[in-house]
């Protein structure tokens, strides 16, 4: 596989800040470019070129033809929407898959899919650690993949020819709560059945933080149950100790 550096310059530490971190995850987008010419060769020159002031930067971007590396994978980079110290941000590796209209998007994801697999080899990662951008902000991305199903690309990774259910992580690995979108995943939908919620669904909204603030007043963070204010902070949003009170993990 013939990877391309292009690596974005130091001195655009807007979206090439240089954090250096070790890499858990890969995230997988699109770049919802249609027009003509939006290669994965446009792309990393306009990375290389400051991306027109926007703080937006990514790890690698895949068309039919290339791979382009503009961050080095032991860097952060600004793809996932997850603010700054967000898991996402931190600690996945982001690829960008292009759909410009003069491509061929099935042997781009074709391509990003054997990138995966050597990332995953290379950096130990997990077939269960590769997820959506939706994962990390709700956002629906990678759109067009999305709507065939991420099973469908999960296979592509896996070799196989049957759709594969990987669409999320049910571990702890990031701080659930309300979000405009919604966030989603079956991390969600675990904290829902332990919740016994009317709804389970997947969608971290209003009635699921409603049931966390029921359960944190009651609850210490060994998951004892205790009178109401004795127990862990009510805030309505699942961190890590609120996750180890539910699960014990």
């Amino acid at each position: 596989m013939n990877i391309i550096q292009k690596l974005i310059p130091l001195k655009y530490k807007r979206i090439r800040p240089g954090t250096k971190r070790t890499p858990l995850f890969v995230t997988i987008h699109e770049t919802d470019n249609q027009g003509k010419g939006a290669t994965a060769a446009a792309h990393a020159n306009l990375l290389y070129n400051g991306n027109n002031e926007r703080v937006a930067s990514w790890h690698y971007t895949v068309d039919e033809d290339s791979i382009y590396q503009s961050i080095p994978d032991n860097e952060i980079a600004w793809a996932c929407g997850d603010g700054s110290n967000g898991t996402g941000n931190r600690q996945s590796i982001s690829v960008e898959i292009c759909v410009n209209q003069d491509g061929a998007f099935t042997k781009a994801k074709e391509n990003a899919a054997e990138l995966v697999r050597y990332l995953m080899n290379k950096h130990n990662i997990p077939i269960s650690r590769v997820v959506q951008h939706n994962h990390w902000s709700g956002k629906d991305c990678p759109r067009n993949i999305r709507k065939e199903g991420w099973g469908k690309f999960i296979s592509l990774v896996n070799g196989t020819s049957e759709p594969q259910n990987y669409d999320d992580n049910i571990e702890y690995h990031r701080l659930l709560k309300v979000t405009d979108p919604m966030m989603r995943g079956k991390d969600v939908e675990r904290v829902q059945k332990r919740l016994q919620s009317k709804s389970i669904d997947g969608i971290y909204g209003p009635a699921t933080k409603s049931d966390v603030v029921s359960w944190q007043r009651v609850h210490d963070e060994q998951g004892n149950v205790v009178k109401s204010g004795k127990g862990l902070v009510v805030d309505g949003i699942v961190g890590e100790k609120t996750w180890k009170a539910l699960f014990g993990a």
